[in-house]
């Protein structure tokens, strides 16, 4: 009987001691809810890098920055609705936290964190358990991730992935909301969808003072049958029908899906986000179950509140954002705001922008040319 009672005593102890190097060993272990997925989605030069930030700088999140872009890199010559099928597959992939496709379209096969574009834009990858050189309670900071977390193995973002209840994708370079369609399905996901919009005569004023987006530019219009002269570049207003054509066609779909939806799709204004940037986050934090903090508020605020730019930053994150809406009103030629307003004339509507007749009203600044949006969420 003694003997007994010691072997069970034995066995109590062993299992003790192997969850305790179990609990140990799996100190970043998934979290036990199921994890959430959101995309970021929207077109260049929309305000989705800022809004993407928001959402990186949320302890709870892994954020990837434009992966979809790598497939376009990859791909150069191919039309952007056959594309739309690798970056759905490699999405998926992301979200399940499975990072094997990258080495198909990285260089050197993706053997560090450093061969992933713009990865310095993660914070998640810029901690443990991806960057092991920084204390994971420090502060993010781009250019000392930049510094000391590149040269880790490429698995690590795996990692990294399943230690956060949230995993945010942002992508310009989806133009059908229907490719998504079997992700939303999906059982194992729990997918969530914000379309970001922006007025596209802004949109228009930021592409033509970025200077970067030449190849994408020719890539956006490729299926433009508007567009006839393929052997020259296509000018802004080529580029803005088939951007505004894309947006207007993820209304449609939205709109059709209708309540099958519900939950799963939210639209939002960048103009609506800069000028109340903290009541626009708390809704779009309860659509992504996400909790603000006092902390992430402060920092909200300074962001969009500051009027110059950090040093060797990367993206205008910390510019005054409600200067940055109405920049457009005085640097825009009429004469292409006219054009502009004529080829976006749907998604204008839709999106509730209004129009300006006149260079003395595109100039009144006091004027707002915001308006209802045209939805039936």
């Amino acid at each position: 009987m003694a003997l007994r009672v010691r072997y069970h005593c034995l066995i109590v102890v062993s299992l003790l001691i192997f969850f305790s190097i179990w609990t140990f060993n799996h100190q970043w272990d998934s979290p036990k809810e199921k994890r959430i997925h959101i995309i970021i989605l929207s077109s260049w030069r929309s305000g989705s890098s800022f809004l993407g930030q928001i959402f990186n700088h949320n302890p709870n999140v892994f954020y990837i920055y434009e992966p979809a872009r790598m497939v376009w890199v990859k791909l150069p010559n191919e039309k952007p609705s056959f594309l739309h099928y690798p970056i759905r597959d490699l999405l998926r992939s992301l979200f399940t936290c499975d990072m094997s496709p990258l080495h198909h379209y990285l260089p050197r096969r993706g053997r560090y964190i450093s061969d992933l574009p713009f990865w310095w834009e993660s914070r998640a990858l810029c901690s443990p358990p991806a960057c092991s050189a920084i204390d994971r309670d420090e502060e993010y900071d781009r250019p000392t991730c930049f510094q000391q977390c590149g040269y880790f193995p490429l698995d690590n973002m795996a990692h990294a992935c399943e230690v956060h209840s949230h995993v945010v994708l942002k992508t310009v370079r989806v133009l059908d909301l229907g490719v998504l369609l079997p992700l939303l399905q999906d059982s194992k996901l729990d997918l969530r969808i914000i379309h970001l919009v922006r007025d596209p005569r802004a949109v228009a004023f930021s592409r033509m003072n970025f200077g970067f987006l030449n190849q994408e530019d020719l890539q956006i219009v490729r299926e433009n049958k508007k567009w006839k002269n393929k052997k020259q570049m296509p000018n802004i207003t080529h580029v803005m029908d088939s951007i505004c054509n894309a947006q207007v066609a993820i209304d449609e779909f939205r709109s059709k899906a209708g309540k099958s939806l519900r939950g799963q799709y939210m639209m939002i204004r960048y103009e609506d986000l800069a000028k109340e940037p903290l009541p626009i986050i708390e809704q779009i934090f309860n659509f992504a179950s996400l909790r603000l903090t006092e902390g992430f508020q402060g920092w909200l605020y300074n962001i969009t509140h500051q009027s110059r730019q950090k040093q060797g930053a990367f993206m205008n994150f910390a510019l005054d954002s409600m200067k940055i809406i109405q920049k457009w009103r005085i640097g825009l030629n009429h004469n292409t705001v006219l054009k502009i307003q004529n080829k976006c004339r749907n998604a204008m509507e839709i999106f509730g922008y209004g129009h300006v007749e006149s260079l003395k009203e595109q100039h009144d600044l006091n004027s707002d040319v915001l308006t209802e949006v045209k939805k039936n969420q």
